[in-house]
């Protein structure tokens, strides 16, 4: 099956499913995190080091140093709590 991608600031990310990435692969991205829990995720956004790029909204294990992005969704996010909107919206995760 081939997916969809596109790149942001020298990462991948998938646009028809979520995203693994580690801390390490996204160190200069701004990360997002929210108190709230989905499973065993924390809820959250993240923003590429790029001024004028949205917000993505990601579920978030920070002791696996894990971060999966959903990039996939259908519209932009001027801010982290309006991804986090959508990702609770949507029950992505």
């Amino acid at each position: 099956m081939n997916s969809r991608k596109r790149s942001i600031a020298n990462i991948i990310i998938n646009e028809d499913r979520p995203t693994d990435l580690c801390f390490d692969d996204i160190y200069t991205w701004v990360i997002w995190q929210f108190p709230r829990k989905r499973g065993k995720w924390l809820c959250g956004a993240i923003r590429p080091p790029i001024a004028s790029h949205s917000w993505l909204p990601a579920l978030i294990k920070p002791a696996e140093n894990i971060v999966q992005v959903h990039g996939y969704a259908e519209r932009d996010f001027d801010s982290p709590q309006e991804a986090l909107d959508w990702l609770i919206a949507s029950k992505a995760g």
